[in-house]
């Protein structure tokens, strides 16, 4: 039996090995000459996870039995096109897909089915942007084509001549010639992982999302902390916006992850995925749930539709920290293997090799690495934190191009 797996980033290191231990043989499809998933798979074909057409010739020349996908948005809506096309089975149907990946059919759906949401302007014609933009009154706003991966091309933008010049760039970059403008709402940031079970739709971890504050138009995440603040006071509201969210995009059996925001005791959904969160949230949902989702999530995919969930709520407090760096070339990477030896770090991950060059640091595929931190208070763990980061470096040549900088202001 094969497996066409699409994309092969650090994630899909961890899908990979999980469909190989149930004895199938993994195809990879991914843009990069040399993933980091190569070297698991089988075979590789260095083609876009997003032309559909060079995917389903690729799957019907391999003769797949299966296409898949796991912690990444856009491709999702490839997997299930094709999977349809060839008649081979998906846990989303294609419009449930383009409903999940393209923004614009997502509030839509989010209006229609009274998902609370921040208000928002939808616009797919370019020429009519001006007409559309000019009845926004409040700012910031928050401006995003409707269908790229990793925060690509989302902007804050506080007037009308940035939103305009926004609004051209975000239209550069969608696929489907479609942008949303939404109302910027000031709270807590949640990351939201789900199981969407046929017994009930279970909360797997609520975690509270850090972005970097010197960005002030990108939205650079950089750690993950649990238990999040404030989430006792709205965690049946969470509920409640979860149980709607999988009502109507009529999902079953699968996992979702939602972004929200929480602002005066409201929730407000930013965002919803039919998918397991990415940066090596797999190992962050274990820790705080005691499940394994991406063998659950490959039981599912298999053809397992009666998993039944009981996720546990961990006492202890994790962070999942993103390590981004100046721009340079990474040569060395320092510390790390000594602090998990230690038992300082609970673990770490490389997601850019040695070698690799650095341009920016405005989007999560940027991440040099991430580690994960546990203790028994959330004082101990900023402790912790700050001897992680005074003892690790990432090195170009003789200098450092750590870049520290969101470490000592939050």
């Amino acid at each position: 039996m094969k497996v066409l797996v699409l994309a092969g980033g650090f994630d899909q290191i961890e899908l990979i090995k999980e469909i190989k231990a149930k004895g199938w043989d993994v195809i990879l499809a991914d843009y990069y000459e040399s993933p980091p998933a190569k070297a698991y798979a089988d075979k590789h074909f260095q083609i876009s996870t997003l032309d559909e057409e060079k995917v389903f010739e690729l799957a019907k020349k391999e003769r797949v039995d299966l296409i898949t996908t796991a912690c990444t948005d856009q491709a999702l809506l490839t997997m299930a096109r094709v999977s349809s096309r060839l008649g081979l089975p998906s846990y989303i149907s294609e419009e449930v897909a383009l409903r999940m990946t393209n923004k614009f059919y997502m509030k839509q759906c989010f209006k229609d089915n009274g998902i609370p949401t921040a208000d928002f302007v939808l616009i797919d014609d370019r020429a009519k942007i001006e007409d559309n933009v000019y009845g926004i009154k409040k700012f910031p706003q928050i401006v995003k084509p409707c269908d790229c991966n990793s925060s690509k091309g989302v902007t804050k933008v506080t007037g009308m001549d940035g939103l305009i010049q926004a609004a051209y760039g975000a239209f550069e970059l969608s696929r489907s010639g479609k942008i949303i403008i939404e109302e910027y709402i000031e709270g807590v940031e949640l990351s939201i992982d789900v199981w969407v079970g046929k017994d009930a739709v279970k909360i797997l971890d609520i975690s509270e999302t850090c972005k970097i504050n010197d960005n002030n138009e990108f939205f650079t995440i950089f750690r993950s902390i649990y238990p999040a603040e404030h989430v006792g006071m709205v965690e049946e509201k969470i509920k409640k916006v979860a149980e709607q969210i999988a009502e109507a995009f009529s999902l079953s059996d699968c996992p979702m992850l939602i972004q929200a925001l929480i602002h005066q005791g409201d929730v407000y959904v930013i965002e919803a995925s039919a998918r397991m969160g990415g940066g090596t949230k797999y190992k962050y949902i274990k820790e705080i749930s005691g499940i394994d989702i991406m063998k659950v999530y490959v039981n599912r995919i298999m053809g397992d539709t009666g998993q039944v969930l009981n996720p546990i709520k961990n006492a202890k407090y994790y962070e999942l920290d993103y390590v981004y760096a100046y721009n340079g070339t990474v040569t060395e990477i320092i510390g790390l293997e000594e602090l998990k030896a230690e038992g300082v770090l609970d673990d770490y991950f490389i997601y850019k090799p040695i070698g690799s060059v650095v341009s920016k640091r405005t989007t999560s595929s940027d991440r040099i690495l991430g580690f994960l931190i546990s203790d028994v208070s959330g004082t101990e763990l900023v402790k912790k934190r700050d001897f992680v980061v005074s003892h690790i470096d990432i090195r170009d040549k003789d200098k450092s191009i750590f870049y520290r900088d969101c470490f000592r202001r939050q």
